[in-house]
């Protein structure tokens, strides 16, 4: 028999979303929902920081035991039109539907886990539960959990991006790797004269559509994928160009490193080039973000990999914790990154992902979550947490 839900207000848990959905929140503009969750934190008996990124935390618990660590970020991509919305992409109740841009990434989820664990806070005999709202996953995911979890040294992290109110127990991890060939210029009537490097990174192109990257059982394969080409000059009005540069999104597997990944790349650049006069080289993109705080954060593109197995004692826990309040713990992974690759990926901290709302309306338009799955999402968490804190038995 499921266990008796924590009680949570419903009412409240639906109007404190579409009061986030309101507020904008583009990637490095997240000050006005950081203002919103840090009050109701406040107001539902959270113990609430806010550090120098502009990340807030809520804290409930004893301060001894385990401790669970569930986050949300805060920023969404933009809405190029809203005149292409059907419903007010800030905010709008439909019948059981919930609509607007993050209304499942991730502000539906954030409100959820909130709520969730504000319910199951009278509860806790043993452990502590932090959640945690932080900025700018759309532009770099991990760095910025990092910082809250170097801070909070959680034993578990909970990964609050929808996953049909499923267990993720992991994801392909992402590289941006630039490619980048260098010649020397000449009038384009005397090409023979100079060094095109256009030409050299054609030929590099060519020797990296051969490339097979690896393959995962569960996570599948391994990608490399070109995105953009330029050259320099641009236009170039009867010029050889001089440079040129490729940019490939590398969805990479677990046990791929930055450096095993390059070296990849690198090989057969090298073999393309060979003979050439034009040289190369590759390397990982930077994120360079200013905060909504005004704290600079500087990171390479590269989100590493993770996955466990069903066996591991987080995933056995947060499948216990969902069938104990009627959801099926079913077991599943993203097919995009998060901030897991910081937590679990960088970091080694036992990492799931578990969330309300279908992950294939990210990023589209008349994105939506249902009432029904952002209250089933806070039962969960409230659950999770519950027994991955060790206090199920006291329940």
């Amino acid at each position: 028999m499921p266990a008796a839900p924590d009680v949570i207000d419903s009412v409240a848990l639906v109007d404190f979303t579409v009061r986030l959905l309101a507020a904008r929140s583009p990637s490095g503009e997240e000050g006005a929902v950081a203002s919103l969750v840090t009050a109701e934190m406040e107001r539902l008996g959270f113990a609430v920081e806010v550090d120098r990124l502009g990340n807030v935390t809520g804290r409930v618990g004893t301060g001894t035991g385990p401790t669970v660590l569930i986050d949300s970020h805060m920023d969404t991509v933009g809405v190029t039109d809203p005149a292409a919305w059907a419903r007010n992409p800030d905010g709008e109740r439909v019948g059981d539907r919930i609509y607007g841009r993050g209304a499942m990434d991730m502000k539906g989820p954030l409100a959820a886990s909130l709520y969730g664990i504000a319910a199951l806070a009278p509860s806790l005999q043993n452990g502590t539960v932090v959640v945690s709202a932080s900025i700018a996953e759309e532009m770099i995911e991990g760095p910025a959990l990092e910082e809250i979890a170097r801070r909070v040294r959680p034993d578990y992290v909970v990964i609050g991006e929808a996953t049909n109110l499923k267990v993720a127990r992991g994801q392909r991890g992402r590289a941006e790797i630039r490619v980048e060939t260098f010649g020397r210029p000449t009038h384009s009537s005397r090409p023979e004269l100079g060094v095109n490097a256009a030409d050299a990174l054609v030929d590099v192109i060519s020797a990296l559509r051969r490339f097979r990257p690896p393959t995962h059982q569960i996570l599948g394969a391994g990608i490399l994928v070109l995105t953009d080409v330029m050259t320099r000059p641009y236009p170039a009005l009867s010029v050889v160009p001089d440079y040129a540069v490729a940019t490939y999104d590398r969805r990479t597997l677990p046990g791929e490193s930055a450096e095993s990944v390059l070296g990849e790349i690198q090989e057969a650049m090298a073999d393309a080039l060979r003979g050439s006069p034009a040289t190369g080289q590759a390397g990982i993109a930077e994120d360079d973000l200013t905060t909504y705080t005004g704290a600079r954060v500087v990171a390479p593109n590269f989100a590493p990999a993770w996955f466990y197995g069903e066996d591991a004692q987080i995933v056995r826990l947060s499948r216990q914790g969902l069938q104990a309040v009627g959801l099926p713990g079913e077991l599943t992974h993203y097919a995009f990154c998060t901030n897991g690759s910081g937590t679990a990926g960088r970091l080694g901290i036992p990492t799931i992902g578990f969330g309300p709302g279908d992950e294939a309306l990210a990023h589209r338009v008349d994105e939506y979550i249902t009432v029904e799955d952002l209250m089933a999402g806070a039962r969960g968490y409230a659950s999770i947490a519950r027994h991955l804190t060790g206090n199920a038995a006291t329940t």
